[in-house]
């Protein structure tokens, strides 16, 4: 099978779009975000474009909380299913963490609004 101009005018044009919607949809959209830390008690807001480590005092324990590279995420909590920790990082404006047993809630506020919900697997 022998390609044509136009075979290779094809697969560059799919390249070139490709390329601008992943640029678009996974480039950093952590300017300006910032995230919501939640507890029973308090709220506090932290700018995600500033690395930190700090914990977050819940009803069983201490939940350790990362911000860092432009997203947050749980490295360490008291719960027993550590779901919160598997969860990973998360990054885009809506997308959020939580530890129900330890009840601290991370939101990601901010920068620009997907419409993908990251949290449907």
């Amino acid at each position: 099978m022998k390609l044509k101009l136009f075979d290779f005018v094809s697969v560059a044009v799919a390249v070139v779009v490709v390329v601008a919607f992943s640029l678009f949809a996974y480039g950093d959209s952590a300017e300006g975000s910032q995230v919501r830390v939640q507890t029973e008690d308090e709220s506090f807001i932290y700018p995600l474009n500033e690395d930190r480590e700090f914990d977050v005092e819940g009803p069983i324990g201490h939940t350790h909380v990362v911000i860092e590279g432009g997203s947050v995420r749980v490295t360490e909590s008291p719960c027993r299913e550590k779901i919160c920790i598997a969860a990973g990082a998360v990054s885009q404006a809506d997308e959020w963490v939580s530890c129900l047993p330890n009840r601290v809630f991370l939101r990601v506020q901010g920068g620009e609004e997907t419409e993908v919900d990251a949290q449907t697997f």
